[in-house]
């Protein structure tokens, strides 16, 4: 099935810390709104494929400050601060009723981090997609793919010279792809090439890449899961997923007592891969 790229002016809105954040409105004349938050290195473009499939619900979906066209306003950024970020975001739009949230990956560690801090800021509905669940361990199996990520930035942000050019890089980009991509189908295969070749021009700063690549994978949401375990929860996963295997989310979703729906022969990229699952399995929740 082919999806049609939407391409659309975005609004900005300046908050009270002095940050600007980017975002693009969908179906303005629909309830409720659904707040999608995108994981690292990602930006609004990771949902074009949804946008289409969920045209019975408004939907604002922002850049993250320091990704995609929303300027990194300070380089010490953490996930609390993100998180207080996505809060100021939420209530300068000024909505009639609190929004649904939906994280994908890091996105979901954002988004949590908010209802910790206020945990009015939402429709008590939230919908997780492939959250990272625990912190890596070192006999983890996601240590190996952490550690080389790390590495990544590591020598993009020291190497002088070369640094930027390795930062950059559209081959190391494709190899870390392929790595998490499970998609056969050879078309839909370039599309997410393109699309994560497309983020490379938005990396705002090397440094705070890597230290903020650190806490996503000393975090989880399992650190969230006495507010999480108040609220009704969606987790979806693909059974493939290497980030964020289905062992890890099995390992959390009682104690946050979330549902969890797990989608076939999909890895970490299910929202570019499998958006028709994706879009019912959220539709159903809601509805």
């Amino acid at each position: 099935m082919r999806y049609t790229v939407i391409h659309m002016a975005h609004h900005t809105l300046q908050l009270p810390s002095g940050s600007e954040i980017a975002y693009w409105i969908h179906h303005e004349n629909k309830k409720p709104v659904l707040l999608l938050v995108h994981g690292f290195t990602g930006s609004h473009m990771g949902f074009q494929y949804l946008v289409p499939l969920l045209k019975d619900f408004h939907l604002i979906i922002p850049d993250l400050p320091g990704f995609g066209v929303s300027p990194l306003p300070d380089k010490q950024l953490t996930l609390e601060h993100l998180g207080k970020l996505l809060i100021e975001f939420i209530d300068a739009l000024h909505l009639s009723a609190r929004p649904h949230l939906v994280g994908h990956s890091m996105g979901s560690l954002v988004v949590a981090e908010a209802v910790r801090q206020k945990k009015n800021i939402c429709d008590d509905r939230l919908i997780l997609i492939s959250p990272v669940p625990t912190p890596v361990g070192i006999l983890d199996s996601r240590f190996g793919g952490a550690a080389l990520g790390q590495l990544y930035y590591t020598a993009s942000h020291r190497i002088p010279i070369a640094g930027h050019r390795i930062a950059k890089s559209k081959m190391i980009t494709r190899l870390s792809t392929r790595l998490i991509m499970s998609a056969r189908e050879a078309n839909m295969r370039r599309a997410i090439y393109s699309h994560h070749f497309d983020n490379l021009r938005y990396i705002s700063n090397v440094g705070w890449y890597k230290r903020l690549h650190r806490q996503i994978n000393r975090t989880g949401i399992s650190r969230y899961q006495s507010v999480l375990k108040n609220l009704n929860i969606l987790l979806i996963n693909g059974d493939k997923d290497s980030v964020t295997p289905l062992k890890h989310q099995l390992a959390v979703v009682n104690n946050i007592r979330a549902k969890l729906v797990v989608i076939k022969n999909v890895g970490h990229l299910a929202h570019y891969e499998t958006p028709l699952e994706l879009a019912t399995e959220i539709r159903n929740f809601l509805r």
